[in-house]
């Protein structure tokens, strides 16, 4: 069979398709196929990338949240341990008054009697800690006579009071006290007498002083306050 292309011969250069264009039309639409594959790739990828980045943040907060109740724990746990410290020393350091009272009776000789007694024990809530002033836990205040004039019969009282407290003190630690009378006590007042006369008394001329011991706080001083 014989094919006659009757058209003109502008027309035939027109209809025929060249096999360049042809190539780079092929070659584009390949082009762009992989592009919107890319992208849709990609576009994919950033879909599963964005959740698992809310899925961490979540888990993140809620890791946050977590981490927040235990450091709350563990503060209400520290709190509740200082507070049972306090607790636990101030009730192994109460004094057993009724004992002291004992002590006070056995050291006190017969040419010595007492005629008032004052005691006062603060709770901790009322120390104030004051920067260069000692803290005490309160005070036990003596009243007393002495039989005549012999002011030695006074001091050898008072170092009775105090025994060897501070011979103790000076090798063991300060939570380490020796039982004796004075163990509760941190310090005691300067002597101050004077003569009176007693004229109803065998010895009418005798010796009347005052004795003031400053007791041992129930507590230490709490850190926040050093």
């Amino acid at each position: 069979m014989i094919r006659i292309n009757v058209l003109p011969e502008e027309l035939r250069n027109a209809a025929a398709t060249p096999v360049k264009m042809f190539v780079g039309m092929l070659a584009g639409v390949g082009v762009i196929a992989i592009l919107l594959f890319t992208y849709a790739y990609l576009w994919f990828d950033s879909v599963v990338f964005q959740e698992r980045l809310d899925r961490k943040r979540d888990e993140f907060q809620q890791l946050s949240e977590q981490a927040r109740q235990v450091d709350e724990l563990l503060d209400d746990i520290a709190a509740y341990k200082e507070r049972e410290k306090v607790i636990i020393s101030i009730k192994t350091s109460r004094i057993l008054w009724s004992k002291k009272l004992e002590d006070l009776l056995r050291i006190t000789p017969s040419h010595i009697w007492i005629t008032r007694l004052e005691m006062r024990e603060f709770d901790p809530a009322e120390y104030v800690w004051e920067d260069g002033k000692v803290q005490t836990g309160g005070y036990l205040k003596l009243k007393c006579y002495s039989s005549g004039n012999d002011v030695d019969r006074m001091t050898v009282y008072r170092k009775r009071l105090k025994k060897v407290d501070e011979f103790y003190l000076r090798f063991m630690e300060e939570p380490v006290k020796p039982d004796n009378f004075y163990s509760d006590f941190i310090n005691i007042t300067p002597p101050e007498w004077r003569f009176v006369v007693l004229s109803s008394y065998q010895e009418p001329r005798n010796i009347r002083f005052n004795v003031r011991l400053d007791l041992r706080p129930l507590m230490e001083k709490p850190a926040s306050n050093v």
